[in-house]
């Protein structure tokens, strides 16, 4: 694993309605043994909601129009890869608030890894290839074993 130029992750999570899942939180602990090892210069944690608007021109809030932007970029890398990226196909008709008119929504993920490369998307997670789906989880395995990190033992 290449650890020349910066590498930076941002991880997007779904949390549960209690605040983060037993699985965020050890995938949070795990890049941040990465950060402390080298193999990442900067690990952002960002949440989103189950789903984001895709139909209107305008995105409602700031965080819709980050989010948008961010998943086109990650469109972007798979088309340019020849990946397939799964979670981000799933697709709702949603009402917006109580009596709100209905729009077609892209169903967020529970989690989504990007790993940059200076400015450039690097991989983003998971995603399928002709030989098999790769998942973010695989990423931090593959980089903790670079750095001799027992990846079966993270205190949370």
């Amino acid at each position: 694993m290449q650890t020349d130029g910066e590498r930076r992750v941002e991880l997007w999570i779904r949390p549960i309605r209690d605040g983060l899942g037993e699985e965020h939180q050890a995938l949070i602990v795990r890049l941040e043994r990465l950060a402390d090892g080298g193999v990442v210069d900067d690990v952002c944690v960002r949440t989103w909601g189950r789903n984001v608007d895709v139909e209107s021109d305008l995105a409602p809030t700031k965080r819709d129009a980050v989010v948008r932007e961010r998943l086109a970029e990650c469109r972007h890398w798979a088309r340019t890869e020849g990946v397939a990226l799964p979670t981000l196909d799933d697709k709702a008709t949603v009402g917006s608030g109580r009596m709100g008119p209905e729009h077609d929504a892209v169903v967020l993920p529970r989690t989504l890894g990007i790993v940059f490369r200076g400015d450039d998307i690097e991989a983003v997670y998971p995603h399928e290839r002709d030989e098999g789906a790769r998942t973010f989880a695989d990423w931090v395995e593959t980089a903790e074993s670079f750095l001799g990190i027992d990846h079966e033992h993270v205190e949370v």
